[in-house]
């Protein structure tokens, strides 16, 4: 593995990006199909004469994943940082494309009965697993490989294919919804996106199978210092750090997955969107964001996390309900503006979160440290936010409702945010959380 300048050059890290990147884009493009298509699958396998009764087994279905992230992450964290970051990449790409894949040849329940839905959560199961060891393995393994002074937009990188995942998988589906009849659409043009995940995920586990591991994990292993019990050694010694990236990671999952992939049926359900309107609405809130981390990105690596990850954190919880305000207007264009602004704010948060949340543990135990923190956070307000936002609206019969998850989760962000210390200019190293942390000052470029 050749290193310039305290990471990878040119090809090599051109390299290392697209293979962190391919693996996040089957997650989250599986993840957005099937919300996208929520009703439809509702219909499918959850077959009801109440819609909000099946919407909300759909989503309990697409919820029940996320409650498997934590095992994925104590699972493959500790892996990660025993045997290596590369082995676990391609162990977690074979797993969730497969089980992606396997969706996609699933029967529905006027065919095969119960066994249907039952099939799919035990899917979505195994999904949920392997997508716990994707974030760690992949955040890890780009600021281990990043420069020191471009960090924080070399992660940029990975958290920005889950945006164009979403854009895909979008695009995708109102595609089909307009060359298919409704009955082609129920009968198999659904599992088109499933399907795509086959060939998606043997790409992406030819180009990490071609990866050298990074240079931190072999200069553990060389020195002797590898973990014996990552996990164990985490909760010990790094606690702080864990309950520092479950409350930042807080809002960035209720965020993401509701701005992102719930807001789309929200659009149509509550707002009256159709389903070209909503999706159009997405799609430019989710290029918007492709754009903006990128730009938040450079002022990350050059002023410090801290400032970008606060600013971050206030402006998504401040703009979350007049938004939905602007969403009960019905007025389209402001609706599209204010979504668009909603995915800004969160994009300016990410920009620094995803660098920074890595940055703050020992390499060490940097994969299952990060795993466990951001799995917990994912599975406790990610996945649970499109169920908890459409309970929400038929208990209390107000669209306005949702707004409370992400201001409840934008607070705690802001809390967690303040106890950080910056981690820009630091050298990524087996030691940085082991010695007391002061203010260094922050290197741009090295």
């Amino acid at each position: 593995m050749t290193e310039v300048q305290g990471g990878l050059h040119g090809p090599e890290m051109r390299r290392a990006i697209t293979a962190a990147a391919i693996g996040n884009f089957i997650t989250w493009f599986d993840f957005a199909a099937y919300g996208f298509l929520a009703v439809l699958l509702g219909r499918i396998f959850f077959p009801s004469e109440n819609p909000a009764t099946s919407l909300l087994a759909t989503f309990a279905a697409f919820g029940v994943a996320f409650l498997m992230n934590p095992i994925g992450g104590f699972v493959f964290g500790r892996l990660g940082d025993k045997v290596g970051r590369k082995k676990i990449l391609a162990t977690v790409i074979i797993l969730m494309s497969l089980s992606t894949f396997a969706v996609g040849l699933l029967p529905g329940y006027a065919t095969i009965g119960i066994a249907a839905p039952a099939l799919l959560v035990t899917l979505r199961i195994i999904q949920g697993f392997a997508a716990g060891g994707e974030p760690g393995g992949a955040a890890t393994f780009l600021v281990e490989s990043a420069k020191r002074g471009r960090r924080a937009r070399t992660v940029s990188f990975w958290h920005c294919s889950s945006y164009l995942a979403n854009a895909a998988a979008s695009v995708l589906i109102l595609g089909l919804n307009a060359a298919l009849s409704e009955a082609a659409m129920f009968e198999w043009g659904w599992r088109i996106p499933f399907l795509i995940a086959g060939p998606l995920g043997l790409v992406g586990l030819y180009i990490r199978l071609k990866l050298s591991d990074t240079a931190e994990f072999e200069r553990l292993q060389a020195s002797g210092e590898v973990s014996e019990s990552p996990v164990k050694d985490a909760l010990a010694t790094s606690r702080r750090q864990i309950l520092q990236v479950v409350g930042c990671i807080a809002l960035q999952a209720a965020a993401f997955y509701f701005i992102f992939v719930y807001m789309e049926t929200y659009l149509q359900s509550e707002v009256g969107f159709s389903f070209g309107l909503a999706s159009a609405s997405t799609v430019t809130c989710l290029c918007s964001a492709a754009v903006a981390i990128f730009v938040f990105a450079r002022f990350s690596d050059r002023y410090g996390r801290k400032p970008v990850i606060i600013l971050g954190a206030v402006s998504s919880t401040l703009i979350v309900y007049p938004a939905f305000m602007v969403f009960a207007t019905g007025n389209v264009p402001a609706i599209v503006v204010a979504h668009a602004a909603m995915g800004i704010c969160l994009a300016m948060f990410m920009s620094a979160s995803g660098a920074a949340m890595v940055e703050i543990f020992p390499s060490r135990v940097r994969y299952a440290g990060f795993s466990i923190g951001f799995n917990i956070s994912v599975a406790v307000f990610g996945g649970t936010a499109p169920y908890v936002a459409t309970y929400l609206i038929a208990t209390t019969g107000s669209p306005l409702s949702p707004s409370v998850i992400l201001i409840v989760t934008g607070v705690m962000a802001i809390v967690a945010a303040a106890t950080l210390h910056e981690t820009a200019g630091r050298k990524v190293d087996a030691r940085v959380a082991a010695e007391p942390l002061r203010r260094d000052p922050i290197t741009v470029g090295e």
